[in-house]
Parts: structure tokens; sequence; C-alpha cells
């Protein structure tokens, strides 16, 4: 993997990090235009316009990876999706840092989430462990399965569609990593795990797909 383009997996992190996902603030709700409806999509495909070649998300990188199954034996492979998700990672702290500094005392940060949510009696996701959920992995192995197929169309907005639609993914894994290492680290191991392992069951749902796709026998033409 080159110096390009570990630049531009940073830059593409740090973008999205900052102007999709946000931080929450006491006085003026969140910075980020989140990832739901047209704003969603509208930003996610200027990011990987802006940052050509870059997979920006984790679960991108997972799809990618193993939709290959070459990749699988593949050390070098692995290797650049290891990189490629920890410049992600990097991007997402460069972007809390400039936060930080744009918004200081007013950012709404991690301890008071973790606060706010045991006060409202809700999880917060940060000091939730992971635990195996047949249900959930199933989904998500569909949900790669067919993200692996709208990512081989190779179209500006195909991909960025499907994401706004497929909410129950976690795309903002990154920046989740990076909040914690920013903010909490004793919380790291359960952010980590998600991060790596839906990843992973998305990844193989696009393996999956794959292999099922080329074993459907091609139509004849008339």
């Amino acid at each position: 993997m080159k110096l390009k383009e570990w630049m531009n997996e940073i830059g593409g992190a740090f973008a999205v990090t900052w102007l999709i996902f946000g931080v929450t603030l006491t006085t003026a709700g969140n910075t980020g235009m989140g990832l739901a409806g047209i704003m969603g999509v509208v930003g996610m495909t200027v990011a990987w316009m802006a940052f050509k070649g870059a997979d920006i998300l984790p679960a991108v990188t997972w799809l990618k990876h193993m939709s290959n199954k070459d990749n699988l034996s593949d050390g070098d492979a692995w290797a650049n999706t290891g990189i490629t998700l920890v410049m992600q990672i990097i991007g997402g702290v460069v972007a809390y840092v400039l936060m930080g500094q744009m918004y200081g005392d007013d950012i709404f940060g991690y301890a008071d989430a973790v606060t706010a949510s045991a006060a409202a009696g809700v999880d917060f996701w940060g000091t939730t462990a992971w635990s195996f959920d047949l249900g959930a992995t199933l989904g998500l192995i569909a949900a790669g399965a067919v993200l692996g197929q709208v990512m081989a169309v190779d179209s500006r907005w195909a991909m960025p569609v499907a994401i706004v639609m497929i909410s129950f993914v976690d795309w903002d894994s990154a920046a989740r990593m990076a909040s914690v290492l920013m903010n909490e680290a004793g919380d790291t191991v359960n952010v980590a795990l998600p991060w790596l392992l839906n990843g992973v069951f998305l990844g193989a749902g696009a393996l999956l797909g794959s292999i099922i796709n080329e074993n459907i026998p091609a139509g004849e033409e008339e």
C-alpha cells in the first residue's frame, strides 16, 4: 500500500468523521449531517469522489477484501487491509482533535454520553460488551451478500444509497474506535470487537454472494 493511498484513507476518514458523524454539542445538537437521507448519500458520494480509491468505512474495506477469494490466501492483501483499517482510525482521531479545538467545552463528550445513557437506563455503545447474536450475525452476512453485489456495480451512487438504506450496519465503527481511544481506553475492547467482527461477518456475506453469483448458470440468449 502506497503512501498516497494511506493519506487518502486518513483524509477520507477525517472528512466523514468531521462532516458526517460529527460530535454532539451541549447547546446546538450534532455538528454532523449524519448518514440518514439524501444528505448522507451526497456526503458519502462527495467523500469517495474527493478521496478517490479510499474505502473510508471499515465495512467497505472488509467487503472489498473478502469478496475476492484470492485475497484470503494473500499475505500482502491481509496486510493492506489491516493498514487501511488503522489509517481510518487515525483519520477519525485527527478529526476529533480538530473538533475538540473548535468547540472546546461545548462538546457533549464521551463521559457525558456514558453518564446520560446510564441516567436514562440506556446502554451506551462504548460500555456494552460484544456478545454473539445469531440473528444479528445472519443479518450482517445477508447485508454483506447484498452490499457485495451493489459494490460490484461500481456506480457512483449505488453504494451510498445502500449505506443509507441498510442502517443496522455500524458504518461509524472507525469513528467510534477513534472516539474511545481519545476518551476512555478502558472501553476499547467493547468497541474493538464489533469494529473487527461485524466487518468480518459482512465480508463473509460478500464472499458468499460472490460464490453464489459465480455458480449461477448464465442464461442462453435467444
